[in-house]
């Protein structure tokens, strides 16, 4: 029981591919920002409109082509009206988004909405209301009804795809750079807080950078060089040389 609940959202969803999928998030948002801070140098504008305007198209860009060296049989998908492709990996669709600096609303992350971003989370069933004293059991089985079916108007609207949005929420600015990357499940209200009803936040360190390993270099190896030997000479004592010191440091 303990080893089902200390599985990760990455593993539940990718398997044995978890760590490199993640990785290749992360990577694919550095990228991003790097694209973004060159548009807002080349801009010369004292605002971030060009960062901002280069970030949400240059990102999904980096996810698709990160991942599909990656996960065998995913495939780039064009939601109509979109200049962006998103990959689509089995029963899977992944919607990187970027989060705003500023309107959160209880902890929650806040993206801009979209009638498209609002119809491609809607593929994910939204949670059931905590039932009140007002409630009564079947009005709270008609809002779960109604949430399957709007769940189902928006898989068809985008083709059956996928019949899982997962969001990747990235909070990057020009100034801090990659600072949060957050995945999961998600629906966005109307207007545009992230839900999270299953999610990960991924580490931004890259794992080989955690430990130092010895460089190989050309020539004979530590162990099979010879022994040193000892070498001993008359050295001159600084004060009785000739004044021109032409030992290397």
């Amino acid at each position: 029981m303990t080893e089902t609940m200390n599985i990760t959202f990455m593993e539940r969803h990718f398997g044995e591919h978890a760590d490199a999928v993640a990785a290749a998030l992360v990577a694919a948002g550095s990228e991003a920002h790097a694209r973004s801070l060159d548009a807002k140098t080349g801009s010369r504008l004292t605002t971030n409109h060009a960062y901002g305007s280069t970030f949400w198209l240059a990102l999904p860009h980096e996810v698709v082509a990160r991942l599909l060296p990656i996960l065998d049989d995913a495939v780039p998908f064009p939601p109509a009206g979109a200049p962006y492709e998103l990959l689509v990996w089995r029963d899977i669709a992944i919607l990187p988004v970027k989060v705003m600096e500023t309107g959160k609303r209880g902890g929650r992350m806040r993206a801009r909405i979209s009638d498209l971003r609002a119809r491609l989370t809607k593929v994910n069933v939204a949670p059931a209301p905590e039932p009140s004293l007002f409630d009564d059991d079947f009005s709270l089985d008609e809002r779960e009804e109604e949430a399957l079916k709007a769940a189902e108007a928006a898989r068809a609207a985008i083709g059956n795809i996928a019949s899982k949005m997962v969001v990747a929420a990235y909070a990057c600015n020009p100034t801090s750079g990659l600072r949060i990357v957050k995945v999961g499940i998600a629906t966005l209200d109307v207007e545009g807080h992230i839900n999270f009803t299953d999610s990960e936040q991924l580490s931004l360190i890259e794992p080989q950078s955690l430990e130092t390993k010895p460089t190989l270099v050309a020539g004979d190896t530590f162990d099979a060089a010879p022994k040193p030997k000892p070498f001993l000479e008359v050295v001159e004592d600084d004060i009785t040389a000739d004044g021109d010191d032409t030992r290397s440091e």
